[in-house]
Order: C-alpha cells, then structure tokens, then sequence
C-alpha cells in the first residue's frame, strides 16, 4: 500500500459503512445484480450508486460480473442475515469512532480524550444525546459479546442457582447466551435508563415470550446501587472505560448488591498481556491519558482493594477474554 492509498483507506471504510446503511450486502449477496435494478430498489442516485459500487470493487468487498455486482463471500458478515454479522461492529468503528479520531492531535498534545474534544461530551453522554449512534454501539457490542458469550457459557457452571444480574449489560446479549443455555435461570440487565428501554423493546419484539418472562431490565447507577441478592453478578467489558478511581467504585458497588453469602462476582474483560504499541493511545483517544491499561495484575489489585477474593481465573478460549471469579472478603 503506497501513501496515497493508505490516505484513502479511511474513504473506502465510509463507503462500506454506506453500503451497509443502504443494505447493499443483503441485495447481492445470493445472486449479482445490476446497477438499474439496484438503483430502482434502493430508491437512489443512479450515477452516484455506480461510483460507490465501484469504490467497493476496488476495495474487494464487491466483485463484477459484466454490468451487475455481487458481494465476495470474504465478507458474507456484513450481511443483516448472517449467523455471525459484523455489520454494526463495522459501522460502528467505520462511523463514530473514526470520527472520534479526528481528536488524535489533541489527545496527542494534551492527553485528553479526543472523543470529548470531537463530540463535546463523553463517549456514554454522547450515546444518550444520539438516537442512531446509540443502536448502531447497542448492536455492535451485542455482535462482539457473541463468541465470549459462546465460550463462557460452556465454561461456566450455573446449575443450582437462580438469579444473574449482568452490570452495564447493555442490550442483554450476554445474559440471553446464559438465560438460554441455563433454562432454570432468571437474569436482569442493570445499565442505564435509556440502555434499559432499547432492550427492552427489543426483547419485546423477538417475540420469544420464554426469554421475556425470564429476562428484565433495570435502570441502575452502577456507582451508587444495584439490584441486590442475586447469586451471580456478571462485569463485561465494563471496567476498562474507567479510571482506576472509578473502577474501584464500581466494584464496591457490585459488593455491597451481593449480600448473598455464596454469590459470586464473575468479571470478563480483554486483560492486555502485553502492551501494544498502540493501545494505550486508542484508550486515551476515547477515555483520556487517565484511564490505564488494564492487566491482570492491574485488576487483582483493584478487586483487592474493593474488597474481593480472586477464586479462580480462566482464560476463555478463541477469545481475548479473561474470566475471573470473586467473591467478597468477608471479615
């Protein structure tokens, strides 16, 4: 890739997240299809959807077959339909945080967080104000908690309980994996209010009336209360966002929710076992120069001082998530 490539590189990732929002993939993934026929569906400029397929053919993603275009099988997950879509991960990271990385100079220059210099606020106060960027991150986090998902259930044994509260939960894509594979359990979502609303209507319009009855949501402050007495607390992907300060303050809060004598705090995170050369500059860029990179070591130290027993630690497998096991230090 020579210089002007490279400077483009950032073009072809917009025309794919384009393309994605048009619902290009889904057109032509089963059969091509050509550029009249596709401008008649898409109810577009046919001229201009001609340069964006181009654009995708020089990018790989599309091929041409004469005068119609099929998407390449390589990229079958930017489908809406596909088992295991990236569609909004893309979007996501093609969109919002590519635009948050208009920020790097500042971040560079001050060690403050470029999303906020970008977008005026915080990342989560961001998503509070922007309906679309909201459901695009809520997918995508649901599309990258799948594999993790996957593996913990199989690692995890929840057999003889009957309540999991997964802390910023999101959407609830962690805690359906477990509901599902664990029919015996009841599960509630505890993050933000406008979170909480999102998932559940779109627990509502699955239809799927098992999970409904076994899922809820609960609008929660996880630096002040939590729903308490359940006998596991799930913590994914949440601590990394934080300063130390407030992680700790996260976890006292989890602590004071489990007045259940053997409940269980089970933390998930990608612990970096090495420092990339990159990854404390990507963390800066969207929390802040405050905010450190988080490794097992970081962590034990942080459940230790909030008050927790590390029992147990398992690498899950095909993922880069660690799964750590607690339980509060009881005096």
């Amino acid at each position: 890739m020579n210089l002007v490539e490279l400077a483009m590189s950032g073009w072809y990732s917009r025309s794919i997240s384009t393309a994605v929002r048009l619902g290009i993939p889904d057109l032509i993934a089963d059969r091509p299809r050509k550029l009249d026929e596709l401008a008649a569906v898409l109810d577009v400029d046919p001229a201009m959807l001609r340069g964006l397929l181009r654009m995708l053919v020089s990018a790989g993603v599309v091929v041409r077959d004469g005068e119609a275009f099929a998407l390449r099988e390589d990229f079958a997950e930017l489908r809406s339909d596909h088992p295991r879509t990236m569609r909004n991960v893309f979007t996501l990271f093609a969109e919002t945080y590519d635009d948050a990385w208009a920020g790097l100079g500042h971040t560079v220059r001050t060690g403050e967080s470029g999303y906020e210099h970008v977008f005026g606020v915080p990342l989560y106060v961001h998503l509070e104000r922007d309906a679309d960027a909201a459901r695009v991150f809520d997918a995508a986090m649901a599309e990258l908690a799948r594999p993790v998902a996957a593996e913990f259930v199989r690692h995890h044994d929840f057999s003889g309980l009957s309540t999991v509260v997964d802390v910023g939960g999101g959407s609830g894509a962690l805690l359906r994996e477990v509901l599902g594979a664990n029919p015996h359990l009841s599960g509630v979502v505890a993050d933000r209010g406008t979170v909480c609303r999102r998932g559940a209507e779109d627990l509502r319009r699955s239809g799927d009336q098992d999970l409904i009855a076994r899922l809820s949501f609960a609008p929660s402050d996880f630096f002040a209360d939590l729903p308490a007495g359940s006998d596991r607390y799930l913590l994914k992907n949440v601590l990394f966002d934080w300063s130390d300060a407030d992680r700790v303050r996260i976890l006292r809060t989890i602590a004071d929710a489990m007045t259940r004598p053997a409940a269980r705090l089970l933390v998930l995170e990608p612990l970096a076992h090495h420092e990339e050369d990159w990854s404390s500059l990507t963390r800066a860029v969207f929390c802040g120069s405050d905010v450190p990179v988080l490794d097992e070591h970081r962590l034990r130290a942080l459940l230790d001082e909030a008050g927790f027993d590390v029992l147990s630690t398992a690498r899950l497998e095909s993922t880069q998530h660690t799964l750590l096991e607690c339980g509060v230090r009881r005096s």
